[in-house]
């Protein structure tokens, strides 16, 4: 009679322990097919674009690999403006900053010029600069060509 409880008990822990691997492998499964796949094409693409600036600038067509990279500066603009709750402290926050610094100071030409300016609007440019980046040199410059 203890023999039928306890094949149970040894049946019901075999059901639960294949449905754990079975549940972990699919899991592991979807990972790698939904998020992890995603990251890789997203690596492959920025691999593609740094591809193409690199050669325009090897081959001293600096003004289309400028275009080229304002027109994404724009894009990702407006994909980062379009997330809600960015508080001071979020570093989107800073990012969208430095983008309304740089803009005021190279303005968009591309065709979503009034999005990004409807988009950063919300946002203050960056008056007072404690480090040495290209942006800040940047300002610095523009200042004194004023």
């Amino acid at each position: 009679m203890i023999k039928l409880p306890v094949r149970k008990i040894g049946l019901v822990v075999l059901v639960f322990l294949v449905g754990c691997f079975i549940g972990l492998f699919g899991a592991s499964y979807q990972y790698n097919k939904h998020v992890f796949s995603k990251a890789v094409a997203q690596n492959a693409e920025d691999v593609s674009w740094q591809i193409m600036i690199v050669s325009n600038l090897r081959l001293g067509e600096i003004d289309d690999a400028i275009n080229f990279l304002e027109r994404e500066i724009d894009s990702n603009i407006l994909a980062i403006a379009r997330t809600h709750n960015i508080i001071e402290t979020d570093y989107r926050y800073g990012v969208l900053r430095a983008a309304k610094t740089y803009r005021e100071i190279y303005p968009s030409n591309s065709g979503k010029a009034s999005q990004v300016i409807n988009a950063l609007e919300e946002f203050p440019k960056l008056e007072k600069f404690k480090c040495e980046s290209s942006l800040c040199r940047l300002v610095k410059q523009a200042q004194s060509q004023k």
